[in-house]
């Protein structure tokens, strides 16, 4: 039997040395973001208002990671208690989708279901409007660092259908969301994995289903402190996996999440334990999952009623990952800053989504949270960089403050900080690292941002 790695290695067998060459250079500018995301966009938007040139690389041809890529739906998490918990970019961006009839913005939970196409055109507007530069289908391969200042990058190295290129900048933000600028770069960061014994939240692949008799089902996600798995399609799936016929599951959610339409469910059902930051597992989980939506939506057509004219819509462009790569920041977030809504002066992001940790069998622990947390601009900093800046699924949080953190809303506020901080330090000079926390936050509440 084959051992799947469980933290990123190379491949086994021989090495070979790549020749050395000259690179073209595609761009210069003030900040480059890598990576189109809920935070890389925002990223974008925030740091061109704020004057900067910028160039937003992207690994698809659209925008919206895990929210397009993923499928990954509602977007969460807006409010807490009924009330906002984040404003600015992220909340012009919704209301937007929802003016394109593209969203529902109006939920006490402040989780947003939404269309994906309706997605991916409102955030590709949004960041053409700002005058943000994209390049699509742009891999991240490298980083260049300065000779006589390790935290300082020059420039990055990317891999585009016109081959192997760099891009200067001033100021970099890894969006990644698993970390690949700074994973090439002697910034420090790990996997998340490594302080828990390797394990880390598995991979899921979301698929969407149409001819369900919706009418049968509760699909908004509309309350806080409720857990929305379905708990007919959970017996369903339990009993599969005692006959052998599925092999893991969690869950599951059938609700309007990443679709709006009436007949229509957007399923978070599959699941496999891998590290995504590692191309033999992202692989077979793609693979692996792909098969398995397939035993799933026949399991349901039998045994449920709504789904007994059921048919599949799409399945999501990759699996979503929950967490792979973090940096070691100039703070790191923990368990108690997330319970106890510890204060700082360098607040620049509100959260509120439970403390949501699902293990690779299909268990899942939640601890609700009941008032909103402050997330710090020292999270997004990696130790001793001078130009970098990550905003997203590699912030500086312990695994169970990163259970909270984690999702698409926080992203997106963390993406007008990063973008914000970006802008600034490429004007000022100023080092990432010695920039004003506090001064960032109250420009960010000047601009309607929630901190």
């Amino acid at each position: 039997m084959t051992k799947h790695r469980t933290d990123s290695a190379p491949p086994v067998g021989p090495s070979v040395l790549e020749p050395a060459r000259r690179l073209p250079v595609r761009a210069q500018v003030d900040v480059v973001v890598c990576g189109g995301g809920p935070s890389g966009f925002i990223a974008a938007v925030a740091a061109a208002r704020a004057g900067a040139s910028v160039l937003l690389l992207e690994r698809y041809g659209f925008l919206g990671g895990m929210a397009t890529a993923g499928m990954v739906g509602p977007l969460s998490k807006f409010n807490l208690g009924g009330e906002r918990i984040v404003g600015g970019i992220p909340a012009e961006f919704i209301q937007a989708m929802h003016a394109a009839g593209g969203a529902i913005i109006d939920l006490p939970s402040g989780n947003i279901p939404y269309d994906v196409e309706t997605y991916k055109l409102t955030a590709q507007r949004l960041v053409r409007g700002a005058g943000v530069e994209m390049l699509m289908h742009a891999h991240v391969a490298g980083g260049i660092t300065a000779a006589d200042e390790p935290g300082r990058l020059t420039h990055v190295i990317i891999e585009t259908k016109s081959g192997r290129e760099a891009v200067a900048a001033r100021q970099f933000i890894d969006c990644t969301g698993t970390g690949d600028l700074v994973a090439r770069t002697s910034l420090p960061s790990e996997m998340r994995n490594r302080r828990a014994n390797g394990e880390l939240q598995p991979m899921s692949l979301y698929f969407r289903l149409g001819g369900v008799d919706t009418a049968r089902l509760k699909l908004l996600m509309a309350e806080d402190g409720t857990k929305y798995s379905n708990p007919d399609l959970r017996g369903i799936l339990a009993a599969a996996v005692q006959a052998g016929e599925v092999r893991n599951f969690g869950g599951p959610w059938a609700v309007h999440g990443s679709t709006i339409r009436p007949g229509e469910v957007s399923v978070n059902a599959t699941r496999i334990t891998g590290n995504a930051a590692d191309a033999a597992d992202l692989s077979r989980a793609e693979l692996v999952l792909r098969e398995e939506v397939a035993v799933m939506i026949d399991l349901f057509r039998r045994h449920h009623p709504a789904f007994a004219g059921c048919y599949l819509i799409d399945t999501a462009t990759q699996v979503g990952i929950r967490e792979t790569r973090c940096i070691k920041g100039l703070y790191t977030l923990s368990a108690e800053d997330v319970l106890t809504g510890r204060s700082f002066p360098d607040a620049v992001a509100l959260g509120g989504h439970p403390v949501d940790m699902h293990r690779s069998d299909s268990s899942q622990t939640v601890q609700f949270i009941t008032a909103p947390y402050r997330i710090p601009y020292r999270t997004l900093v990696p130790e001793g960089s001078v130009n970098v800046l990550v905003a997203g699924g590699t912030l500086s949080a312990t695994r169970e403050a990163f259970a909270s953190v984690r999702v698409q809303a926080q992203c997106m506020a963390l993406g007008q900080a990063a973008g914000l901080a970006a802008a600034l330090c490429a004007q000022s000079g100023e080092s990432v690292s010695r920039l004003d926390g506090a001064a960032l936050s109250a420009r960010l509440a000047a601009d309607g941002a929630l901190v």
